[in-house]
């Protein structure tokens, strides 16, 4: 039977009841069931009232009981992208539902869950359609299922038809539409329904976005590119071409939530699948953003995108104003580098940075990353140069086997260095690394 464990922390004896419900996030629903239990709640190994006050230090153990479960299906594999004793997150492919239904009895990740987990109750806290793939978190226990409800942020990353704006906010009522139980659309009676999007690149045929919504209504992202214009590759409900990829093209690729058990934030990411890579490869001709279309010498300091290659993003990292007279030293730059290096390398986005390496034109850096998400990217950056400038050690790395015959380095100049843009990044959000932005916004 699994337990779920709790310290009080408090400076005055409280009820229990507020403990759990005002201090824990436990429902009136949960503390009800518990209560009728025997041992469902304890404390410090005896059993307690609701009524009965608690201290700090005070050990309460949770015993909600056996769960209801659904059929097991053991031959099913979804890869597991988390795990601990409150939640598991599954990277589930396209093509598989999340919860049985009249038509999917015993092929769903709610069967898979049953096989891994016997006795357990699925709960699923986001849910995707079948053909959508990506993360979908799953709490382990009731108590962990509240708290996670409202407190899992989810990045998708769709394919649409065409070309979209750089940006923007599709903010536009959503109902179910007359005569169907499955289609949407778009009608002043529905509710509300608001999505922000980026795009990453583009083509002839295609834009790669990025995608977070403020609700979560069904079909939300489907829905909503359809009616501008831009249906998702392969989703045929919504007007979309299975000419390239035969589901729609969306994909849940990141959750960021706070760990029931820990209380610590937590991101988890998913690489796209390989139908999704295919239709941004060199053969469907999504454009490349190179940093030599735009002039540079418009730009002062600060991030921009400066080239997609598939799912490889390369930033320019302008820490001067490019042909401004005023350079980096060749120190300066030989230490940021190998600081950064040093920081990324451990730090939890370690495995999604290809490279960084400093610019020819001494003005900057190039960073390549892989898998991870422009605003990740921007934390990422500002925080090693946080890093960079209260750093008063040796400086790792700097040997002949590494470095050659340069060895030169200055940490004083590197300090001062990254202080401009440490500055302009403080308050950076990912449509500002689009250089379109700032003709519209800084001209």
């Amino acid at each position: 039977m699994k337990e779920i464990k709790l310290t009080v922390s408090c400076e005055k004896p409280i009820t229990l009841q507020k403990f759990l419900m005002e201090k824990k996030g436990v429902s009136r629903r949960l503390l009800t069931k518990l209560k009728r239990l025997e041992n469902g709640i304890t404390r410090n190994g005896r059993t307690i009232r609701s009524i009965d006050l608690v201290e700090n230090g005070d050990v309460i153990i949770l015993r909600p009981g056996d769960d209801r479960s659904l059929d097991a299906a053991a031959s099913l594999s979804v890869p597991i992208a988390f795990e601990n004793d409150a939640v598991v997150i599954f990277d589930k492919p396209g093509g598989m539902p999340v919860h049985p239904s009249v038509r999917h009895q015993g092929d769903t990740l709610g069967n898979y869950f049953a096989a891994l987990y016997p006795g357990l109750t699925f709960r699923a806290v986001n849910r995707l359609d079948k053909d959508t793939s990506g993360l979908c978190v799953v709490a382990k226990d009731a108590y962990s299922a509240r708290l996670l409800q409202n407190n899992c942020t989810k990045t998708y990353f769709a394919v649409v038809h065409g070309i979209t704006p750089p940006h923007g906010t599709i903010d536009a009522p959503i109902a179910r539409q007359q005569k169907s139980i499955i289609t949407r659309c778009i009608r002043a009676d529905g509710q509300r329904a608001v999505t922000h999007y980026s795009q990453l690149c583009s083509g002839e045929k295609y834009s790669l976005l990025q995608i977070s919504l403020e609700t979560g209504r069904t079909h939300q992202i489907r829905v909503h590119f359809a009616h501008i214009g831009h249906p998702l590759a392969g989703d045929d409900l919504y007007g979309g071409s299975r000419e390239d990829i035969n589901r729609q093209a969306l994909h849940c690729g990141a959750v960021e939530f706070t760990d029931p058990e820990t209380n610590k934030l937590l991101i988890v990411r998913s690489s796209f699948p390989d139908d999704i890579k295919n239709l941004f490869k060199e053969k469907n001709s999504m454009e490349k953003i190179a940093s030599f279309q735009v002039d540079h010498t418009k730009f002062g300091i600060g991030m921009y995108i400066s080239r997609i290659d598939g799912d490889i993003i390369t930033y320019d990292v302008r820490m001067v104003k490019p042909n401004g007279g005023v350079y980096i030293s060749n120190p300066s730059l030989h230490t940021i580098e190998h600081l950064f290096a040093t920081y990324a390398r451990n730090s939890s986005f370690g495995k999604n940075i290809i490279y960084v390496g400093p610019m020819g034109c001494r003005t900057g850096f190039y960073l390549l990353t892989r898998d991870m998400t422009h605003k990740d990217a921007i934390c990422l950056v500002r925080d090693a140069y946080r890093f960079i400038s209260d750093y008063t050690g040796e400086i790792p790395g700097c040997t002949e086997v590494e470095c050659g015959n340069y060895l030169e380095h200055d940490l004083e100049s590197a300090r001062k260095d990254v202080l401009p843009i440490l500055e302009k990044l403080e308050n950076y959000s990912p449509e500002m690394l689009d250089y379109s932005w700032h003709f519209t916004n800084e001209q």
